[in-house]
């Protein structure tokens, strides 16, 4: 099961749900499952919650479970899982996106004014690979 660190600068809507039933995931299986992500609340292991990103996409809205959350200096780290197909892979997409728009703006930081697709090309080149393939 892998995890994708969901950049910092992009911030997730993160509202808690009655329980939802989701399927349990099994701990042998591989590929993405979900996010990590800090934020300055725990949330309780095994509770719903509903995800948005304005910032990429005004039109996502995902329900997911949170899979751990462990305190740290800068907050809580919490994984949310997303046992469902079509959440899972909506998710990766858009997770993929995040991860570029977090790519341009460290170029911006950088000095170096890529557009949107300059910065996909590049991120795709240097890290599409290694991003956790998507299988259920």
């Amino acid at each position: 099961m892998e995890f994708v660190e969901h950049p910092k600068d992009l911030p997730l809507d993160i509202t808690l749900i009655e329980d939802q039933p989701f399927p349990s995931i099994s701990e042998a299986r591989v590929g993405f499952v979900g996010i990590t992500y800090v934020t300055l609340r725990p949330f309780d292991r095994g509770r719903s919650v509903r995800i948005t990103l304005e910032e990429i996409d005004p039109n996502f809205c995902v329900s997911g479970r949170i899979a751990w959350c462990k305190k740290h200096n800068d907050g809580y780290h919490i994984a949310i899982e997303f046992p469902t197909e079509e959440e899972c892979y909506c998710v990766r997409m858009i997770e993929q996106l995040s991860q570029i728009e977090h790519y341009r703006r460290q170029a911006k930081h950088e000095g170096r004014r890529l557009n949107y697709n300059e910065a996909a090309g590049e991120w795709i080149q240097k890290f599409a690979a290694s991003f956790p393939a998507f299988t259920l």
